[in-house]
């Protein structure tokens, strides 16, 4: 008998390939219960779940002794992560993983949003949602090295990216911003010069060894891309003289922004691009939106197709690309005029219209 009862207490008992499985339920009260309770013994004997205790690892420890080190060895933005996850310890500080429940997480997501940032101001919902994505890949990750057997973020919902404004560097910003782009910036203007017309990530641009400019063929190979797999992007006219004088100045490491103190690639430019738009009198607006953003917008409002676009951009998904195409007005005028020409070449257009019946002639 599967399920019996005895001194008043539910038992169940089956056999799977020979092994047999078993065990009281005190909690059960009637048959059903007990039958549940052997069901779901069955399914995890079949998943290699049954009798496996969960770990008791807390957060911090899963954090500090395999998230971290993970992160380090298979991701490029690994400093990013390593980053985000001080908010995430700060909360849940020495609470086992096991413990922590949807619940917890939803409540982690409201202190988020309703905490401020760095700098004074109400924290984006954007930022909420990449700690949100971090805490649960820690848990996916604990429960591929089978210390877990769900994570406590599934079914949890995303703040969404409805705060995203459309950022892109107008030409009337432009303007202003290239005179202050000399002197000790002049190396920004080549950088925003290149970004405007290839889309490249920052990291790709900063990183740009002449190895890598192919002034034969024209093009530039990108080797050190998000996803790890190499594109090539044409040059355009306007940036092969930038990339031309570049490469012939390159020093001895081949690097065509280099930091002259370490020898190595520039890391960051947060600094002199914030003192460049404040000189300028441009409200902020980050290198990525001004560089990547603008590109991407140009090229839509000039005609290309968005797959092209997604394609030099290397998006793994078309939306993705779609959030870059910013509507402008020019083109959302240019989008009216053309419903117009086609509305005056519509039958219905052309209709004669019902003149008004007189006054007298209506009984």
């Amino acid at each position: 008998m599967p399920v019996y009862k005895r001194n008043k207490v539910w038992y169940y008992r089956f056999c799977i390939r020979g092994a047999r499985y078993g065990e009281a339920v005190p909690e059960a009260r009637t048959k059903w219960q007990a039958e549940q309770a052997e069901a779901k013994a069955k399914e995890e004997v079949y998943q290699g779940k049954y009798g496996r205790q969960e770990s008791s690892v807390t957060l911090a420890e899963f954090i500090e002794k395999e998230f971290i080190p993970w992160t380090k060895r298979e991701k490029r933005s690994w400093r990013n992560d390593v980053s985000r996850v001080k908010p995430i310890r700060a909360h849940f500080r020495n609470k086992k993983m096991r413990e922590i429940t949807r619940q917890d997480v939803e409540q982690f997501k409201q202190a988020r949003r309703t905490s401020r940032s760095a700098r004074g101001g109400q924290r984006s919902p954007a930022s909420v949602d990449r700690e949100l994505q971090l805490l649960s890949r820690m848990f996916s990750l604990a429960a591929e090295r089978e210390l877990l057997d769900k994570n406590p973020c599934s079914g949890v919902k995303l703040c969404g990216v409805s705060n995203v404004v459309p950022k892109f560097l107008s030409d009337e910003d432009e303007a202003k911003l290239l005179p202050v782009l000399t002197g000790r910036r002049a190396h920004l203007l080549d950088i925003l010069q290149i970004d405007t017309h290839t889309g490249m990530r920052r990291t790709e641009l900063l990183s740009l060894h002449k190895s890598q400019v192919d002034l034969v063929r024209n093009t530039v190979l990108l080797l050190h891309t998000k996803n790890g797999k190499q594109r090539v992007i044409p040059i355009h006219p306007n940036i092969r003289p930038i990339l031309e004088r570049l490469c012939a100045k390159a020093g001895p490491t081949g690097f065509l922004f280099e930091n002259p103190k370490t020898g190595k690639p520039i890391k960051d430019i947060k600094t002199a691009w914030r003192r460049a738009l404040q000189l300028a009198g441009i409200p902020h607006i980050p290198f990525h939106c001004a560089g990547r953003h603008t590109f991407g917008t140009r090229a839509a409002e000039g005609g290309a197709h968005p797959k092209d676009i997604q394609e030099i951009m290397d998006h793994a998904h078309i939306g993705t690309t779609m959030r870059y195409v910013h509507a402008t007005d020019p083109g959302k005028l240019r989008a009216i005029e053309a419903a117009g020409r086609g509305a005056a070449r519509s039958p219905a257009t052309n209709m004669p219209q019902i003149e008004k019946a007189a006054d007298d002639d209506r009984p």
